[in-house]
């Protein structure tokens, strides 16, 4: 079942000074009902201060990424991430998301409902059972903390492009991820079982990062559903074309060449819905169309009016 309704609003307005920030959220929660946002938390970077108000104000709730945290440390050093087989740049990755998780407890105390943090395995650099193995020391550091100071917040895994390390399209559009869905169902189901009492830890889908695998997402989310690992929510956008293939660019349903369509959002809903699980569904995208930008509120009201319109 859909439980919410998301808004990646940060994708189009993180630019923009404080004040129109905020003025874009408020527009959100009450002239298009949607008061859940996804936002990204950067390890010693704290939300900005007009946001959090406005959030505060509104009763707004977000699901919190950490995956900016990530990219931004992994174009500098592409063995920094959750699953490394570099021991010191594994610990440094999962201090981060330690501090990310701290300051989702801030905005928490704050009055913000913090439903949802997600986080990837990170790059790849060598075969996957040791990153495999890797991967499973930091849920383990991270689901401990997250139990303890955010116990109703959901611990979810994004699931992301796994190309090789030959793919033609470049870091950060592509090759995110050092683990294939199937590995990550099976360490999921393996760290669950280890701790039964406590909130699974949960998958998370962005379509159009699985459109840059090559994946056909609907297939994906049935193989997630018929798997014991939960589904936490599902993030609506597309990918930018290029000769190689797909790139992790955020392309709407606007961009008739992103691969993602108003009709794949139904699709997608339907699914969701019929499922028991309690799911979120929510957009994502970027004002790029082609070589030129789309306005802001063109994008972003188009958004609102697809989740609403998928959520009915």
């Amino acid at each position: 079942m859909i439980t919410e309704k998301v808004l990646g609003a940060y994708t189009i307005v993180g630019t923009l000074s404080p004040s129109e920030q905020a003025a874009w959220y408020r527009k959100a929660v009450e002239e298009w009902n949607i008061k859940t946002f996804e936002v990204p938390i950067l390890a010693g970077v704290p939300v900005v201060p007009e946001v959090v108000d406005v959030l505060t104000e509104l009763s707004a709730s977000i699901v919190a990424t950490f995956v900016a945290q990530w990219a931004t440390a992994g174009q500098k050093n592409p063995a920094y991430g959750l699953s490394s087989l570099d021991e010191s740049l594994r610990q440094t990755a999962v201090v981060d998301a330690c501090s990310s998780l701290q300051q989702c407890m801030t905005l928490s105390e704050a009055g913000i409902r913090v439903r949802n943090v997600f986080v990837h395995t990170g790059g790849c650099s060598g075969e996957a059972l040791p990153h495999a193995i890797a991967f499973h020391k930091s849920l383990t550091d991270l689901r401990e903390l997250a139990a303890a100071i955010l116990p109703d917040t959901t611990l979810s895994i994004e699931v992301t492009d796994s190309l090789p390390s030959d793919h033609p399209i470049p870091f950060p559009a592509a090759k995110k991820a050092s683990l294939t869905l199937p590995d990550l169902i099976q360490i999921l189901s393996f760290v669950n079982r280890e701790s039964a009492s406590r909130q699974p830890i949960a998958l998370m889908v962005n379509w159009g990062r699985l459109l840059v695998n090559g994946d056909a997402p609907l297939s994906i989310l049935h193989q997630i559903l018929k798997s014991d690992v939960p589904l936490s929510g599902v993030i609506l956008s597309g990918a930018g074309p290029s000769t190689d293939g797909f790139m992790d660019s955020h392309n709407s349903h606007l961009d008739p060449q992103s691969g993602f369509t108003e009709e794949d959002a139904v699709a997608c809903a339907s699914v969701l819905a019929s499922s028991s699980q309690p799911i979120f569904l929510g957009t994502k995208c970027s004002t790029a169309k082609g070589e030129e930008q789309l306005p802001t509120e063109t994008v972003l009201t188009a958004q609102a009016e697809l989740l609403n319109r998928v959520n009915q």
